[in-house]
């Protein structure tokens, strides 16, 4: 059981942290094949917002030109994809990189010398 408080997402600043995880949270479901469109619903299994609120970030991103409307979903612009890849890439670029005497280029295995460095 999680007695952690819900996040606020009253206060602007928390406002732009949901809408950034919105997007990341667009961004790797297309890029695992799930679809090329998105819905508040989709999204909710992955954040702790609530769905009247995500909705809502849905719809100010779609105003702003990040999402467009698709069907009953959303879809990404080009601007809308360019900016949640680049939040991707920044929040996780640090779990993407090898442990010691891992090859970062991933090509190697065991104890294969690795020449990429």
């Amino acid at each position: 059981m999680n007695d952690a408080p819900e996040p606020s997402v009253r206060d602007p600043l928390d406002r732009l942290q949901a809408r950034e995880e919105v997007l990341q949270i667009c961004y790797w479901y297309q890029g695992e094949g799930f679809g090329e469109r998105f819905t508040p619903a989709a999204v909710m299994p992955f954040v702790n917002i609530e769905r009247s609120v995500v909705s809502e970030i849905f719809d100010t991103l779609a105003a702003e030109g990040q999402f467009e409307r698709a069907g009953n979903g959303f879809a990404f612009s080009g601007e809308g994809k360019r900016k949640a890849g680049r939040l991707f890439v920044e929040t996780f670029t640090e779990f993407q990189t090898g442990t010691h005497g891992e090859c970062t280029a991933g090509c190697c295995e065991g104890d294969e010398v690795c020449d990429h460095e």
